[in-house]
């Protein structure tokens, strides 16, 4: 079996240029923890997950056992949480994403795809044909459907 026959083909994505406030609304949408990115030619850029579009608890400089959250290196409280809409309106996905999520090949067989996609802790991985665009991705719940005989 191969990443191509166990893949969710043509996946929903975000586009460069696309703000995150777009792509957070698609995510909630379709109740999706994450997204790829592509550019307007449908290759591939990048993965937005949602846990990039919240606050992280961080260290405050300066007083290493306080800890607050920050977001796109921001400080957060109660009372600024509502002044990030418009960075999210404004802020693109390209400046989000991450972009060392391993990629797959649809020919990659499926020890490749468990090593790839258990070993690194990864909810989602791009699958990428040769001419670098994105054909499909490889989530936790393919492997669980697979491994039920659901695919």
């Amino acid at each position: 079996m191969k990443a191509g026959e166990i893949m969710t083909p043509n996946p929903l994505t975000v586009v460069e240029g696309e703000s995150l406030w777009e792509a957070a609304d698609r995510m909630l949408a379709h109740h999706y923890g994450g997204l790829p990115v592509v550019d307007k030619g449908g290759c591939y850029l990048g993965v937005l997950e949602m846990d990039d579009l919240l606050p992280r608890p961080e260290n405050v400089p300066g007083a290493p056992d306080v800890v607050a959250l920050q977001l796109f290196d921001r400080w957060v409280d109660d009372h600024s949480i509502h002044d990030f809409e418009k960075i999210y309106r404004e802020k693109k996905v390209e400046e989000v994403m991450r972009t060392d999520v391993p990629k797959l090949h649809p020919e990659d067989p499926l020890r490749v795809v468990l090593d790839k996609l258990i070993e690194n802790l990864y909810k989602r991985m791009p699958v990428i044909n040769d001419a670098g665009c994105l054909v499909g991705i490889v989530t936790r719940g393919d492997l669980l459907r697979l491994l039920m005989g659901r695919k």
